[in-house]
């Protein structure tokens, strides 16, 4: 059964959600972000198949361009902008799935593509031990845990900006994996520029495109203890389908493994 509902708490934001197919309770949960272009029902549904599979359950959130600031389209990739904490909008949407469809918290697993990439690392980087795997796939900019650079680029003001303190050591505890299309180098797509939203001086000491910046941040990963593979799509450009069946296949894999350690 799929689905749509607005955020109780607040009907600015909304969310798409597949249920489990054994209609049981305390199934695992996947949640997957959408990009820029806000395919959120799309994003729900590249993932039927492993819900098929695993039995699992769906949750597509819905950060709606402007809902908080008219204009501004970006504030959910850096988890808070005026007038909305990302980070609390997701906890509530969580809470308000669990009433129509009790899940395993032990076991949620995040997905993120593109601006929803962007999402899915820096949750990890504050919030990782709710989690049981992230996938981070294509993103345009990238934070790098290192406190002597300010939020975004770095982490030095994380705990001050998010109100949650890094969780480095969650993140050695789950896996994680990154994916990039290996034609995925327009590096205008990922340039801001002075003056506009985000913007930020140190962004391109992760690099100019986002190759550089997902390899500069699995090195940054794997400097803190974080393994994270790298999957490089040959003949993929920014396209969310194929890196999302990729995604399928290495959470399908990390669901078979956590079924086999119970």
């Amino acid at each position: 059964m799929i689905g749509e509902a607005e955020l109780a708490i607040d009907p600015r934001f909304g969310f798409a959600y597949r249920l489990p197919p054994s209609g049981r309770a305390n199934r695992p949960l996947l949640i997957a972000i959408h990009g820029s272009d806000r395919i959120y029902r799309e994003t729900r549904d590249a993932f039927a198949e492993l819900a098929d599979q695993h039995d699992l359950a769906i949750l597509a959130p819905l950060f709606a361009e402007g809902a908080a600031n008219p204009g501004v389209g970006d504030g959910y990739k850096f988890l808070v902008e005026p007038g909305a904490n990302y980070l609390d909008i997701l906890a509530a949407m969580q809470a308000q799935f669990s009433q129509l469809c009790p899940f395993d918290a032990a076991q949620v697993y995040l997905f993120g593509f593109s601006g929803g990439g962007q999402f899915a690392q820096r949750f990890g980087i504050v919030q990782a031990s709710t989690l049981a795997g992230l996938v981070i796939a294509a993103p345009g900019s990238v934070t790098l845990i290192d406190n002597t650079l300010p939020y975004w680029p770095g982490t030095g003001d994380i705990a001050t900006i998010l109100g949650r303190p890094l969780d480095v050591a969650g993140l050695t505890r789950i896996p994680v994996h990154l994916i990039i299309g290996g034609e995925d180098r327009a590096a205008g797509l990922v340039e801001r520029s002075y003056g506009a939203p985000y913007y930020a001086a140190e962004a391109n000491l992760a690099g100019t495109d986002r190759h550089e910046r997902i390899a500069t941040l699995q090195r940054n990963l794997i400097t803190h203890g974080i393994k994270a593979p790298l999957t490089t799509l040959d003949g993929v450009g920014h396209d969310f389908a194929p890196i999302a069946r990729c995604a399928a296949g290495i959470l399908s894999g990390w669901l078979d493994a956590a079924n086999l350690a119970r």
